[in-house]
């Protein structure tokens, strides 16, 4: 059974996550460990540390930590990539440390060369990652991209590449509806999602799609912009959200709204949803 859920803030302290994922009804949720657009962090104390883990022990249902925008495993500035790599490791060991279930990435830009070119360097530099890191219990996940301004990940056959090229690493997909939607993939009509499942099928496989970022689209069909909009009231309409929710497997799956923040609106969205399951028997 899907599970909904949204993306909340930590401002003030990682623990109140969890009071405001209970204010909008959310089963899970997900959050950046710091500013999405800084780079610096100032940590967690052991104390912090130590409530967090215990919890989110007691919230038991997966929870997301999203990496922040600024980093770019593709970049060929050498200064950018080491820096994202650093980031990466700082966070991703946090997340392992406190039995965070997920670790979701853009895997990159190519900016100024090839997307082959972009490619190699979003594996070199997970190579790079993972060699200085391979976390026990958090899996990272690479989220499908809209394919604006260089974007690396846009289809599943650019993500495959980059997970076989890492085999034993613990690899997943983060399937994000706004992105796949704003690419090209006509999510909202059987056939197009049909087509959706048989690339996934075909490539990463299936059951490599952990969680789904559930956000309509403020933009048409194959526009590759990535502008996020409420449920039911964008281009994707209710009738994409349906064909996922009636999946034998992606009805199975937690899903994660990016909406819009305005006021009342995560809890709108999530009712959203969870009529529409309702509706579906």
């Amino acid at each position: 059974m899907a599970l909904f859920g949204a993306h909340v803030s930590a401002c003030g302290s990682l623990l109140k996550t969890f009071e405001r994922a209970k204010e909008i009804t959310a089963e899970v949720f997900q959050f950046f460990l710091r500013s999405p657009r800084v780079w610096n962090w100032k940590g967690v104390d052991q104390k912090t540390k130590e409530a967090f883990k215990k919890k989110l022990e007691e919230f038991k249902n997966p929870v997301v930590v999203h990496a922040p925008y600024l980093l770019n495993l593709a970049s060929p500035k050498e200064e950018l990539r080491k820096k994202s790599i650093e980031v990466f490791v700082e966070e991703l060991k946090f997340c392992d440390e406190v039995g965070i279930h997920y670790y979701n990435f853009h895997p990159g830009t190519a900016t100024g060369i090839t997307d082959e070119e972009g490619l190699r360097n979003v594996i070199n530099s997970l190579w790079e990652i993972f060699s200085q890191y391979e976390p026990k219990r958090t899996i990272v996940l690479l989220e499908n991209t809209a394919g604006e301004k260089g974007d690396l990940g846009k289809n599943f056959y650019e993500l495959k590449e980059i997970m076989d090229a890492l085999p034993g690493v613990n690899l997943g997909v983060c399937l994000d509806t706004c992105h796949a939607f704003a690419y090209g993939y006509e999510l909202n009509t059987q056939k197009g999602f049909e087509r959706l499942k048989k690339e996934i099928e075909n490539t990463v496989g299936i059951e490599s799609v952990k969680i789904i970022h559930c956000n309509d689209s403020k933009v048409p069909l194959g526009a590759r912009k990535d502008r996020h909009e409420h449920i039911g009231k964008g281009y994707i309409g209710l009738e994409g959200f349906a064909n996922l929710l009636k999946d034998e497997y992606f009805s199975t799956l937690p899903y994660y709204i990016e909406t819009p923040k305005e006021g009342n609106m995560d809890l709108v969205n999530l009712q959203t949803l969870r009529e529409l399951v309702w509706s579906l028997g």
